[in-house]
């Protein structure tokens, strides 16, 4: 049984200024921005916290990491170190093992860095969220209304001393991921039209 979100969603919005435009969403439409943006709260503060090793990604790139790095050793110590002629009778075969790892270093560690590049992947993924929410309010209501959506955050998430969650930081954190990841964009846009979409069909404007 889904948790009953009227009553933080009701009192997040209640702190608005009365000319807020996001005032003028729909319930439902209220209760998506409010879990959207309380992910991106709960992830943005794990990732000011340290954690940004721990995301599933991040072993996998460092994987990828580690195996170029054992590429560049049997390179040099196997196949071409001082034992590399008493060992080939063991090696033959697997000469061109250095070189495929470090194609698979190269390809699968390129396309992982599309989602954020090593240590940062959890702050990318937080601001995925974020993102989500800022094309949300666009489609909803024409504009990204970005000093808005920074009212209604800071009801939502009390944040840290020297965190900032104001318009300019929303609107850089979302060109930021434009330019630089616009896998995680791209990503990120097609959720905020699948809401907008579903929450249309049932709340028309």
């Amino acid at each position: 049984m889904l948790p009953d979100l009227s009553v933080p969603v009701a009192k997040a919005f209640g702190n608005l200024h009365p000319d807020n435009p996001l005032n003028r969403l729909h319930d439902r439409d209220r209760t998506c921005l409010w879990v959207l943006l309380l992910f991106y709260a709960l992830l943005a503060t794990e990732e000011r916290k340290g954690k940004t090793d721990d995301h599933p990604l991040e072993s996998v790139s460092k994987l990828m990491a580690d195996a170029a790095k054992l590429a560049a050793k049997l390179e040099s110590e196997v196949f071409r170190g001082p034992f590399s002629d008493a060992l080939r009778p063991f090696s033959t075969g697997f000469e061109d093992l250095p070189t495929r790892l470090v194609g698979l270093s190269k390809r699968l560690g390129g396309m992982l860095d599309t989602f954020g590049k090593r240590g940062h992947k959890r702050e990318v993924f937080a601001t995925e969220w974020l993102v989500v929410a800022s094309e949300f309010v666009r489609l909803r209501t024409g504009r990204y209304n970005d000093e808005h959506l920074a009212e209604l955050f800071q009801g939502i998430w009390k944040p840290r001393p020297k965190a900032d969650f104001s318009s300019d930081a929303i609107r850089k954190k979302r060109l930021y991921t434009k330019k630089q990841y616009p896998v995680v964009y791209a990503g990120a846009l097609k959720q905020a039209v699948q809401i907008f979409d579903s929450s249309a069909r049932l709340d028309p404007p």
